[in-house]
């Protein structure tokens, strides 16, 4: 049981962290770098044991998606916030991704 509020202690606070530290990546006048965007959607979801946290958002024209597991935790908490968000963005910005020309296909990233 013990392990299991654990986990739930963990998903929760990685969710209202995470989801404040994204969306001040849109924020208009921010120097995050996705001034412009837009975000669509952050949702965690379960999927076993492990839990996934996922983000979906316009950026340049494009639609973005963008999902990695954080539970099991493999790093703590501040730190896997951290390295999600900025691994969201380093990717979008160095265009560490293939767009389809029409744009109307979601980028995986």
């Amino acid at each position: 049981m013990e392990a299991e509020e654990t986990r739930h202690a963990y998903v929760e606070r990685f969710r209202v962290l995470a989801h404040g530290e994204i969306a001040g990546l849109f924020v208009p006048g921010s120097i995050a770098g996705l001034t412009g965007g837009h975000l669509d959607r952050f949702a965690l979801t379960e999927k076993g044991e492990e839990v996934h946290a996922e983000t979906a958002f316009s950026y340049g024209g494009l639609r973005f998606r963008y999902v990695r597991r954080i539970w099991p935790p493999d790093f703590p908490l501040e730190i896997k916030v951290s390295l999600y968000v900025e691994h969201l963005r380093e990717r979008v910005l160095t265009r560490r991704y293939t767009a389809e020309a029409d744009g109307g296909t979601t980028v995986d990233l």
